[in-house]
């Protein structure tokens, strides 16, 4: 698929998505946020093929002015152009463990942590009241979310082959 972005019926830009993700235009106007307003256009993409190594890339186009006419047209087949800035999670600094055991060692560990997390829950629904065991599904909910933006996702990002490990597959969505 493609989009293509015109301004006044300029030169047409053209972002490209052949695989798994989103494609998708996003118009951003700052009003009182500087000395003076100002708006900008981009196309994006987000290419989930190869998850959990997603690549973020965006076309930028000149910048707005007040009056200014936009179409934005969806195709179903053509050549994008390049775009102005590539973002793959892969080489993120966040991404963890340049040894894959002990990425391993830390997934195991997580896998523990969460089976025992998890006991506790089915424990306290048998014996909290109610209102209690909402707020302990709440605060573990918290902590889960947490330890996989922390912990989980960036060491799997750094070693998606880890996925491939039956112990490791349900810790990844």
């Amino acid at each position: 698929m493609l989009l293509e972005l015109a301004i006044n019926g300029g030169p047409a830009l053209r972002a490209s998505l052949d695989r798994k993700g989103l494609l998708s235009a996003h118009l951003n106007v700052k009003i009182g946020a500087d000395e003076k307003d100002s708006a900008t256009i981009t196309l994006n993409s987000i290419d989930e093929t190869d998850d959990p190594n997603t690549v973020y890339s965006t076309w930028e186009a000149e910048t707005l002015k007040a009056g200014d006419r936009i179409e934005i047209r969806l195709l179903s087949d053509g050549v994008g152009d390049p775009p102005t800035n590539i973002r793959r999670l892969s080489e993120s600094p966040r991404n963890l463990f340049s040894d894959s055991q002990q990425a391993r060692r830390l997934l195991a560990a997580i896998n523990t942590f969460d089976a025992e997390l998890m006991g506790i829950m089915e424990h306290a629904r048998a014996v909290e009241p109610k209102e209690e065991f909402d707020r302990i599904i709440q605060a573990i909910g918290s902590v889960v979310v947490e330890v996989d933006q922390r912990l989980i996702s960036p060491t799997l990002r750094r070693h998606p082959e880890l996925l491939k490990e039956e112990a490791f597959k349900k810790l990844w969505k």
